[in-house]
């Protein structure tokens, strides 16, 4: 009978990068929880040989059932939404599955005393303390900021080719901010995968209760940027943005310049390093992501 693994957000970046990654592996079989199978993402992963699965995070029963039989579960929560809210979706999965390895995020309410406030990453960081205090065996990924969106249409940070030539994008950080850059798509399988064979070959008390770090890098804003430029050979040209009108984000990016992410963490996590788990480099997000996106 193989063995299951039950993968939240298995048509999003996270849970792709974790499926992909068990696929290669061949040690669990992952089953993918998605809100819609019959989506084109969806039929993809089954065509790959993934047992594609309907659950609703807002949804008790309906996470029982996706977590049912599986013997580790990859979790994550939905911010945003318009059900139950993602601290009590976090529970939910928690109160449901035998073996979770949660994504989240540093509280910047917790590290910031109360001064900043960012419902996603503080609601993350709830549902991580409910975990560490239900007594189920658990390893906790966190993230950084997801090189990717760099690359996204959608957000202000993407960057593009100007009538010169050069690279343009805007960023809401504040200048020296010390800016922990996750590679999800890269990264956050090969973690999730290390984790899963530590505890599939009787190493479970040497992760249990730990936190993870997937990081790239930790460095100033600048030296992002400084990256791309040296890499690709072009001018980075930054519009440094005073606000986005909307206290939430506001919040999150002041709260980084004045209480760093991870300020005890050294980057890359020597946790997974001991795991054998080898993160991308900036320079090879630039390399690769970065100038295909900029069709160079």
């Amino acid at each position: 009978m193989s063995r299951i693994a039950t993968v939240f957000g298995a048509t999003g970046l996270q849970g792709g990068s974790v499926i992909r990654q068990l696929l290669e592996d061949g040690t669990f079989k992952p089953r993918g929880v998605t809100r819609n199978t019959t989506s084109d993402s969806a039929k993809a992963l089954s065509l790959k040989g993934v047992d594609v699965f309907e659950g609703d995070l807002d949804n008790y029963e309906s996470i029982q059932k996706a977590v049912a039989g599986a013997e580790v579960v990859f979790a994550l929560t939905m911010p945003y939404g318009k059900g139950v809210g993602e601290v009590q979706q976090g529970k939910y999965i928690v109160d449901a599955a035998k073996e979770a390895g949660v994504n989240s995020a540093e509280s910047i309410s917790k590290i910031s005393g109360g001064k900043y406030k960012a419902g996603p990453l503080d609601d993350k960081a709830e549902v991580d303390d409910y975990l560490r205090a239900s007594g189920i065996p658990n390893s906790i990924l966190l993230t950084g900021v997801f090189l990717e969106n760099w690359v996204r249409k959608e957000f202000p940070d993407c960057v593009r080719l100007d009538e010169n030539g050069e690279i343009a994008t805007m960023a809401r950080w504040v200048p020296g901010s010390l800016a922990p850059l996750s590679w999800i798509e890269r990264d956050l399988g090969l973690a999730v995968s290390a984790l899963f064979n530590a505890y599939s070959t009787g190493r479970l008390s040497e992760i249990n209760g730990k936190d993870y770090v997937v990081s790239c890098a930790k460095v100033p804003i600048e030296e992002w940027y400084k990256a791309i430029e040296t890499t690709l050979g072009k001018k980075v040209n930054v519009t440094w943005l005073p606000t986005v009108n909307m206290k939430m984000i506001d919040d999150m990016y002041d709260c980084g310049a004045e209480f760093p992410w991870y300020a005890d963490k050294q980057l890359p996590d020597p946790g997974l390093v001991a795991l054998g788990v080898k993160v991308g480099t900036l320079e090879d997000f630039a390399r690769t992501v970065v100038k295909s996106h900029l069709g160079l």
